[in-house]
């Protein structure tokens, strides 16, 4: 109040001072001259409000004249009384002088009434009440239009009537609007019947007709556009102006020098409002702003610029039956028609448009169209904000969208926040809050390339990157930039550019949804396609959303996209809540934990819609952009990337290539290597937020994928069907694969299904940012415990399918067998063929006795490779297409996984398909040489190898744990398990790599037919069932292997004496035998019980078949040449042994050779189970030398001589011979004769 009281006396005293302004005013003739008389109404009795400028305490005017207009008389002075109305009766009026601010006479006034600026409609007085005259006062009683200044311009009218050249002079007589003729009615009709006769309180109300609900006539439409444009234009107020905003103009030359009455100087204070400082002449310029805006033809320039652009969009006649409430003066509505089109505006009518709007943006009384749309909703929503300042806007904004706010007013506000978006400056608090910020970071002094600043986005792209860069904005700045930004994320109305280019999306895929984000997330949701018409965005709108995006900055605080915060607020509350709210590291700890229980489908949706955009510009990433700059300029050569348009996600692909640069190129700096980590991990989850990859493979994923819609479904559809994608789409699969295979987490689904059991196994990998492959290791490693769940066993099994298709999908085997593959195996594709190559390469190097070509770290990686195919048939595509009908066949009752299916031919090998039995003997072949790659003996054997075998070498791994196969403690399922690899490995020489290698010279010299017979097509295809084994025992027999072979043969018929199917051939021939006579001992084959029993047989007789005989006969001699092959007879005479037999060496019989001396001499006394035994064998050996078949003519010759038919077969051969001569005889000679000369020759 006191400030609008120092205006009022500063102007009303400088009007005094002048002696033309106090003739102008004073009284000439009874007549009074006033070309704005009561412009400005009475303040007398008017309540302030908080939020409102308070009114003038004194005359009837709120303005600089502050009621001096109205005139001052004689009458009593009218008298403050509170509840009651104003009152001022006839030719009532102010006094000159002191006497204009007394208080007023008690009145007729609601103390309740609220007023707004421009808007104070006050209960009229009686009829005749007016402004009275008194001595030394300004006098009269009535006002008149003068005549205007200058040519009026040509505006349209309703009802096609124009007002043509200068405004009509009216006559010089006292004359108020409401006297009026032009306008008596109007007044009558829309004022009331209690109308004041002051005129500014008239003008009021006839501004307000069009939104009560009237309609002005043609005629005083016309005149009053003649009165405001004289008004304008007085010197009286131009005086007025500079003695009121004297201080400022002191500092504004280019006003000061302007000269009075031509209508400039309120402009220029317009154009230069934001520097001024005075608060009496900063209201002076907003009340004359109500009355300047409320007509574009009463701006600056506007009607010259504009009229063109007027005429082409129909703003001149804005009202049309039918359409929305026509706005105060109609050609005050033709700003607003305008401002509604203004991308389609001349750049000259944009220019002063934008200049309004600039001008209009403090308060928003002065945006006539705002303000007459929100009188309502401002009551509502924003009682308590104080008008200026752009506080009401700002309000109004917040509640832009509650279901109460009236339609009106959001179209208003909507047309607002376009302009704004277009100028910057229209956006009045933006500019007060960031204005040092703006000059700090150079963001005011950005130009286009046709010298004009800036749209709002720039400015905001500006600011937020000077945030990023580490420069401090002000908590103001900060916060006003977000509400900003949150505003362009909420209305697509707001955004010109989205509303051009994505018209036809909205109306065919958007049609219905409206405000509030809801047509801004529709659009966004048409980039994520359908894998059969993955196109439904076109290129212009997916930029126009693209630039939204990046205006917004949603990157880098959830809370800007409220559709997101809506719906993730609850998940952040539960799995982020120790990130800071407003911190980028909110969107990265929802993308973190997108597959957590606590993650809602609706937040995952939002989420995933913003990160398609954020993911096409690593600008759009703040923890990216920060960390990783330097690195761009650096290595990606693109040193004006943040101004240059690139291509979608080449910055990062960028980043991306270097993460594993070649021994050439440079490597990022580690935080930004942690960083495109993140990212990857995060665009796992689905192939929309990798562009390189949707751009590729859109075609693929409709022709593979189209069903496949879930969270990472696509990507992992793509993996699986890698081998059939087209050349450029299963590049950028295989290169993601890659990365996958090197971090773990990055597997989205994996590490989702397998979370507790990394806990419970592998926690230790994941320290590191990186965990190189060893945490999906050490998770296959623990696939098949007892602990591991089914859901990450499925997801484990899952990705190792996917690895087989190419060896670089397994980061740990493509960095130590890199090399050995580019030397060794150049023509093998896929993973499968690469480890058959290596596999094969180093079990030919093994047994030959050769230098190893493939490197250590290879082979060891090789072993984890072979075990991992062993343990699942699917895991090895050769031998499951080979053998897949015998797998139906014989074993379609097992799952696979354990090694069970491969097991399960193994026992089967006899039944097996030619082909199948082949690739099955190789697979066989490759374990026996490396028993770590034997997943059914490692599973079963690995607590027993810890207990019993600590350390010991591979090749050495199967002896030791054979050694203590009979211990108490020792695992019954190791032992099955080792029982049939050892039965396996004496069938065939070729599944037994120690009797390759300790028989290699041996086999060659006594056994060559055989080894010659295993490299025939027939028997690659089948087992040698023991004939290599059976060959070398009987050369053991006789003495005649080497050293390391004959120690080997001795542990296998060692190991046959206790277990009758360690020896094959005696297996297979005496099987049926041995059930018929030894039926109770076959229970229980491996005690040794079994050999025992046939041995007793053969002594009985009991054994018939002459092959089973035979086979018993060879036993008995292989007992008989070391007594150590006899283990049940070592057993018993063990003691015996070591007490009569010290210092004998073991081998060559020597110690049997003892031990029988000492049976018969009688002196020595053996322990009882020892001689019992001694004797058995003795009897048996001395019948199995007669059964055994003669091994040469002196046997033969021999045996026919201790046999008691020895003269029958003596008999018969002297018969042969004598048939023999007498044929020759009787036959004469078989060759041909010739003469003797000729034999002589």
């Amino acid at each position: 109040m006191a400030s609008d009281l120092r205006v009022l006396l500063v102007t009303y005293t400088t009007l005094c001072l002048f002696s033309s302004i106090c003739a102008v005013f004073g009284q000439q003739d009874g007549v009074r001259n006033d070309p704005g008389a009561g412009q400005i109404p009475a303040a007398a009795g008017w309540q302030q409000t908080k939020r409102d400028v308070a009114p003038v305490a004194g005359g009837q005017g709120q303005g600089p004249l502050g009621g001096i207009a109205a005139g001052v008389g004689n009458g009593a002075q009218p008298q403050y009384q509170q509840q009651q109305k104003l009152r001022i009766n006839p030719g009532q009026g102010l006094g000159a002088g002191q006497r204009a601010f007394q208080k007023p006479a008690p009145g007729q006034f609601d103390p309740n009434q609220k007023f707004d600026q421009g808007n104070q409609r006050p209960n009229v007085g009686l009829p005749g009440q007016g402004p009275g005259a008194g001595p030394g006062g300004m006098g009269g009683q009535g006002q008149w239009a003068p005549k205007p200044v200058g040519q009026q311009p040509q505006g349209q009218w309703q009802g096609g009537q124009q007002p043509q050249g200068k405004p009509k002079l009216g006559p010089n007589r006292p004359m108020r609007i409401s006297e009026s003729p032009a306008c008596h009615d109007d007044v009558a009709n829309l004022c009331g019947k209690n109308a004041l006769r002051n005129n500014f309180s008239i003008l009021e109300c006839l501004q307000n007709a069009g939104e009560d609900g009237g309609e002005l006539s043609d005629v005083c439409n016309q005149f009053l556009w003649s009165y405001k444009y004289n008004l304008t234009r007085d010197v009286r107020f131009d005086s007025a102006a500079f003695e009121v905003c004297k201080p400022d103009l002191k500092k504004l030359p280019e006003c000061a020098a302007i000269e009075k009455g031509q209508g400039l100087l309120l402009p220029c204070l317009y154009e230069v409002a934001e520097n001024i400082t005075t608060v009496q002449c900063r209201q002076y310029i907003n009340r004359m702003k109500a009355i300047t805006f409320s007509d574009y033809r009463l701006i600056k320039d506007f009607y010259t610029q504009c009229q063109s652009d007027v005429d082409k969009l129909g703003c001149g006649i804005v009202y049309k039956k039918g359409e929305e409430t026509a706005l105060p003066h109609k050609q005050g509505a033709t700003i607003n028609c305008l401002e509604k089109k203004i991308e389609e505006l001349g750049e000259t009518c944009k220019k002063q448009i934008l200049r309004v709007a600039e001008l209009t943006a403090e308060d928003y009384h002065t945006d006539r169209a705002l303000f007459f749309a929100c009188r309502d909703d401002r009551e509502r929503f924003c009682e308590a904000e104080t008008a200026g300042q752009g506080a009401i806007y700002n309000c109004l904004l917040k509640h832009k969208f509650k279901e109460d706010m009236s339609e009106n007013c959001r179209n208003k506000l909507t047309t607002r926040q376009k302009v704004a978006s277009v100028d910057y400056k229209a956006n009045y608090r933006l500019i007060r809050k960031c204005k040092e910020d703006m000059k700090k970071t150079k963001c005011a002094k950005l130009r286009d390339s046709q010298g004009r600043e800036f749209r709002l986005s720039k400015l905001l792209i500006c600011l937020e990157e000077a945030k990023h860069n580490d420069v401090k904005l002000s908590g103001d700045c900060v916060a006003e930039l977000e509400e900003t930004r949150k505003s362009l994320m909420e209305d697509f109305m707001v955004n010109p550019e989205v509303i051009t280019q994505c018209k036809k999306e909205m109306a065919n895929q958007c049609s219905g949804l409206q405000r509030g984000g809801k047509t801004l997330h529709c659009l966004m949701k048409l980039t994520q396609g359908n894998p059969k018409d993955p196109k439904k965005l076109s290129d212009n709108c997916e930029t126009a959303l693209m630039q939204l995006v990046k205006t917004a900055d949603a990157g880098a605080n959830y809370r800007i996209d409220k559709a997101l915060h809506k719906a993730c607020k609850p998940v952040r509350d539960k799995i982020c809540k120790e990130v800071e709210a407003g911190d980028a590291k909110v969107l990265s700890c929802l993308m973190e934990h997108i597959y957590d229980p606590e993650m809602t489908k609706e937040c995952e949706t939002e989420l995933l819609l913003l990160q398609y955009f954020v993911s096409r510009d690593f600008k759009l990433d703040p923890l990216l952009y920060k960390n990783c700059k330097r690195d761009v300029q650096d290595l990606c050569f693109t040193e004006d990337f943040e101004n240059s348009n690139l291509p979608e996600g080449v910055v990062f692909a960028c980043l991306h290539r270097h993460l594993h640069p070649d021994d050439r190129e440079m490597t990022l700096q580690p935080g930004c290597q942690a960083q495109v980590h993140r990212l990857l991990r995060q665009r796992a989850v689905s192939v929309h937020l990798n562009p390189q990859i949707e751009a590729n493979c859109r075609s693929d994923i409709g022709q593979y994928c189209a069903d496949k819609t879930g969270k990472g479904e696509e990507l992992s559809c793509l993996q699986e069907h890698h081998k059939e994608l087209s050349d450029d789409c299963k590049s950028k699969i295989g290169g993601f694969t890659e990365e996958e295979a090197e971090d773990i987490k990055m597997n989205r689904k994996l590490m989702a299904a397998c979370a507790p059991m990394i806990k419970q196994f592998c926690k230790d990998f994941l320290s590191k940012k990186v965990d190189e492959g060893a945490a999906l290791q050490c998770l296959i490693d623990h696939k098949n415990d007892d602990e591991m769940n089914e859901k990450c066993q499925a997801g484990i099994e899952h990705f190792q399918l996917i690895q087989l298709q190419d060896y670089r999908f397994n980061f740990k085997f493509k960095e130590s067998c890199r090399k050995d593959v580019i030397a060794f195996c150049k023509t093998s594709k896929d993973k499968s063929s690469i480890v058959n190559c290596l596999s094969s390469k180093v079990r030919d190097d093994t047994l030959k006795d050769n230098p190893q070509n493939i490197s250590e770290e290879c082979r060891k990686q090789l072993k984890a490779e072979l075990l991992q195919r062993s343990e699942d048939i699917k895991l090895d595509p050769e031998l499951f297409q080979g053998c897949e009908d015998d797998v139906k066949k014989l074993c379609s009752n097992l799952k696979a996984g354990k090694a069970r299916i491969l097991e399960c031919l193994r026992d089967h090998r006899k039944e097996l398909g030619e082909k199948c039995h082949l690739k099955l003997f190789n697979r066989v072949k490759e374990q026996a040489q490396n028993v770590k790659t034997d997943f059914a003996f490692m599973h079963s054997c690995q607590r027993m190898i810890k207990q019993f075998c600590p350390g010991t070498a591979p090749d050495s791994l199967f002896k030791c744990l054979k050694a203590h196969k009979n211990e108490p403690s020792f695992d019954p399922n190791c032992k099955a398990v080792l029982t049939k690899r050892s039965i396996q490995k004496k069938e065939d020489f070729r599944l037994n790599p120690r009797m390759q290698k300790a028989c290699r010279r041996d086999m060659p010299k006594f056994c060559n037919d055989i080894l010659d017979k295993s490299k025939t097509k027939e028997y690659q295809e089948k087992s040698m069932e023991g004939e290599m084994l059976l060959c070398l025992k009987t050369k053991f027999v006789v003495k005649q292997l080497s050293p390391d072979c004959e120690n080997y043969v001795k542990d296998t018929i060692q190991e046959a004496s206790l277990d009758i199917r360690m020896d094959p051939i005696l297996y297979r021939v005496c099987k049926d035998t041995a059930r018929k006579l030894c039926g109770e001992q076959m229970e229980s084959p491996g005690q040794g019980q079994v050999e025992e029993c046939l041995k007793s047989k053969l002594h009985e007789g009991k054994v018939h078949d002459i092959k089973c005989r035979m086979q018993v006969i060879r036993l008995l001699q292989e007992g008989r040449a070391d007594i150590h092959v006899d283990t049940l007879l070592y057993k018993a005479c063990a003691l015996d042994i070591k007490h009569f037999c010290v210092g004998i060496p073991q081998g060559e019989g020597r110690q049997m050779s003892c031990i029988l001396e000492a049976l018969e001499d009688t002196t020595i006394k053996l322990h009882p189970d020892c001689r019992r035994m001694l004797a058995e064998r003795k009897e048996t050996w001395s019948y199995a030398v007669k059964e055994s078949p003669p091994g040469s003519l002196s046997d033969l010759a021999a045996m026919v001589n201790a046999s008691e038919a020895r003269g029958y077969f003596l008999t018969v051969l002297l018969v042969i011979i004598g048939v023999l001569f007498f044929g020759g005889l009787c036959c004469g000679r078989a060759t041909k004769r010739i003469r003797a000369e000729l034999k002589n020759k």
